[in-house]
């Protein structure tokens, strides 16, 4: 199987567990990254190796193979890694995840910055913090200390308000430039978090606003320059830092192993299957699976989980001679935090919650899904401390 992300890591635990099968994980990294936490590393509210979890260590026993798949012969069940070593197979699952998408908006590229690897959160921790340290010196001017974070997607919520808090615990530092800081969210539809209820999407951005935040909607980015975004309204946004959370599509290579629909996620059948493709499933963010003719299943790791375990049993029963199971996903909701006890989360029973309860609940479901103990004990003590002294923590640890 082909990526080491939620998806990956689920169905390589569960194919392991199968008697008389051989499971072989190639993934370009040694670690299983938690992406749902990439922007407190960002924003430096906790240290990288608290949601990178070790491969090797998560699923003993595999076997595991460090690189990266340029290609994938279906016809020869051949898999060929860029170093040229080939990896044969019965049964291929491919769980590589999404990368960002710039949707074509010249500047997007070269200008703003990421968030989808450590590398990515790394870039933005030095950007923010090292913003702050040259305006104090003089070498930048305060206008530098200005974020626009682009999205208003749960990415693009929780990274606005990340930033805003971070800005705000910078007075103890900075008290001669601190109050130059500013963060604005930008929005191309009429809302935040278009997936939830339209009360929670208000709540949000009631919350955002508090904290000094400035809430754009319905506005377009036409282009970005260095040192500003420009909108299609005509506006211009100065900006020191411009995050881009405004969308992610399936990694490209794959459009030339089959078909492919909107974010280039490969189109699956109802067993997660690839039609005319012999022997090859996709599962996680780089599927397209819809239910009933509805949309593509969100890109969220509750799904490439779930899809994960399901394409195993299917595997196993194939194997066996039995019937497949069409995967059916199992929702249990949404949610997304927006700072310390604000946050939104909603079930498909109708069950909203706002404020200090979702934001206990966004807590306990994220420790829930970190891989290894140690991560979990690390994550809650640097909550903690962060809850109780916030400014104070993993982001001094900032490296040149």
């Amino acid at each position: 199987m082909i990526g080491a992300g939620f998806a990956g890591l689920e169905a390589a635990k569960a194919a392991h567990r199968v008697k008389g099968v051989e499971v072989v994980l190639v993934d370009r990294h040694p670690y299983q990254l938690f992406s749902p936490l990439l922007y407190q590393v960002a924003t430096g509210g906790l240290p990288e190796d608290d949601i990178a979890y070790p491969v090797r260590a998560a699923i003993p026993g595999v076997t595991f193979v460090r690189g990266e798949v340029v290609s994938v012969d279906a016809q020869r069940h051949r898999v060929r890694l860029s170093d040229g070593q080939d990896l044969d197979y019965d049964q291929l699952i491919i769980a590589t995840g999404s990368v960002g998408t710039t949707f074509g908006i010249p500047g997007v590229e070269e200008h703003a910055l990421q968030m989808k690897s450590l590398k990515d959160a790394r870039t933005i921790k030095q950007r923010l913090f090292g913003t702050y340290e040259d305006v104090q010196e003089g070498r930048l001017p305060r206008e530098a200390l200005r974020v626009v974070v682009v999205g208003g997607g749960p990415t693009g919520v929780e990274v606005a308000g990340s930033v805003a808090e971070l800005q705000r615990s910078m007075d103890r530092e900075y008290p001669e430039i601190a109050s130059y800081a500013s963060v604005s969210l930008v929005e191309a539809g009429p809302r935040l978090l278009p997936s939830f209820s339209e009360e929670s999407s208000n709540h949000a951005r009631e919350e955002l606003e508090d904290l000094g935040v400035t809430v754009k909607l319905d506005c377009a980015v036409d282009r970005m320059y260095e040192k500003d975004v420009h909108l299609k309204s005509g506006e211009i946004l100065p900006a020191g830092t411009v995050v881009w959370a405004a969308g992610v599509a399936a990694p490209e290579q794959w459009s030339s192993l089959a078909r492919t629909g909107s974010s280039r996620r490969v189109i699956v059948d109802e067993f997660l299957r690839v039609p005319g493709v012999p022997d090859v499933w996709v599962v996680g963010d780089t599927a397209a699976f819809s239910e009933d003719g509805d949309p593509p299943l969100p890109m969220v790791a509750p799904v490439a989980m779930q899809q994960g375990r399901h394409v195993v049993r299917n595997i196993a029963a194939l194997v066996s001679g039995r019937l497949l199971e069409p995967f059916r996903y199992a929702d249990k909701g949404q949610m997304a935090t927006i700072g310390r006890r604000r946050a939104v989360a909603e079930t498909p029973q109708g069950i909203r919650l706002h404020g200090t309860p979702a934001w206990l609940a966004w807590l306990a479901l994220h420790v829930a899904y970190l891989a290894g103990g140690r991560n979990r004990v690390s994550v809650v003590a640097d909550w903690c401390w962060n809850y109780l002294a916030w400014g104070i923590g993993p982001r001094r640890a900032v490296i040149d």
